[in-house]
């Protein structure tokens, strides 16, 4: 039988995750910055280890930290770039989000009682044109950290020589 490549296993999850994640969004009403981005975070986990088990199960491969992490990254940067343009377009279909993030923080502003309604409105017109950038740099940086360390420890772990306790 013929494997999935890595590429197609992250294409799987990516879109897997962003079923997942609207479906919170939109028929649980879960916030997007809630507790329920664990659960994301966790099965992206997860999705990373599926095309490293899939080459330990593989008897033909060499089964090196390098083709264990190559095939981690085949995987993690596709879903890292779905997740990427997946957050793009929640947020320009969804201005409520960044409307609520500068009205929580204009009432930051006023409680400090140090700026004027001038100042402001300048910091929210400041806030409104580095949001977008600032959650896809944010989504970027997370998925690829997140996706990195879960394929080195998984290369790590799946190369270790296991002791045999069986032998006498």
């Amino acid at each position: 039988m013929k494997s999935i490549h890595s590429t197609y296993k992250g294409l799987i999850s990516g879109f897997f995750l962003i079923t997942l994640s609207v479906v919170l969004f939109y028929v649980f009403h879960l916030s997007e910055k809630g507790n329920s981005q664990y659960l994301i975070l966790f099965l992206f986990g997860l999705s990373i280890c599926w095309p490293l088990l899939a080459l330990k199960k593989n008897t033909q491969a060499d089964h090196t930290f390098n083709n264990y992490f190559s095939e981690g990254f085949k995987s993690f940067i596709v879903v890292t770039l779905l997740m990427v343009i997946y957050t793009f377009f929640f947020y320009h279909y969804n201005p409520q989000i960044l409307e609520k993030v500068i009205l929580e923080n204009n009432q930051m502003i006023l409680e400090q009682g140090n700026r004027t309604v001038g100042e402001i409105e300048e910091n929210s017109k400041k806030l409104r044109s580095i949001f977008m950038p600032m959650m896809l740099s944010f989504t970027t940086i997370k998925f690829l950290a997140l996706g990195a360390v879960v394929s080195a420890a998984g290369a790590f772990v799946l190369t270790k020589e296991l002791p045999n306790f069986n032998k006498r």
